[in-house]
């Protein structure tokens, strides 16, 4: 079968070609890695709701005082990284609120903070099953007080529909709490 000859210009163009092709890959593969690279000043993606809206203050008042503090598995759609926990303290639903994270400052994956009423105390749990726990998750036997203290703290405000809002942007945790 015969094969098609090039002269000598057509091969160089190819090459050429060919060259500018696998650099020109290099560098963008080369930009992207240093746009995903360890930049502290690069733009990061976040995932969920700065502000999450808790519901009713009144309601949440209520529930909160017949049937204790509220816990939320995770409000930032962020996959379970961010559980919180929300609690009132006297009679008015304006005032008085806490809202903190339900995982205590290195817990072991799947240990969360669980309300126990009998102690009145927040308590260190495993959210793991059964056979996770046979393989090693241990949560460690730790408690915090209803107010949260010791706990990351986010600011909070009822808003003009009676709502009660959370605010969990992180320069917005606050390191004092108004719960009692």
């Amino acid at each position: 079968m015969p094969v098609e000859r090039r002269s000598g210009k057509q091969q160089l163009i190819a090459i050429s070609l060919g060259v500018a092709a696998v650099v020109i890959a290099i560098g963008i593969a080369w930009g992207m890695l240093a746009l995903a690279g360890g930049n502290e000043t690069a733009t990061q993606l976040r995932l969920g709701d700065d502000v999450f809206d808790a519901g009713n203050a009144v309601r949440l008042s209520t529930q909160i005082n017949t049937q204790g503090p509220l816990l939320f598995s995770d409000v930032s759609g962020r996959g379970q990284q961010r559980p919180i926990a929300v609690n009132h303290f006297g009679k008015d639903p304006a005032i008085r609120w806490v809202a903190f994270d339900a995982a205590a400052p290195g817990a072991p994956e799947n240990c969360f903070l669980v309300w126990s009423a009998e102690r009145k105390v927040f308590e260190e749990r495993s959210a793991a099953s059964g056979a996770e726990r046979e393989q090693g998750q241990i949560c460690r036997d730790i408690t915090f007080p209803a107010n949260g203290q010791g706990l990351d703290q986010y600011s909070w405000r009822i808003d003009k529909a009676g709502s009660l809002t959370i605010d969990l942007r992180p320069n917005d945790k606050i390191s004092t709490n108004a719960g009692g």
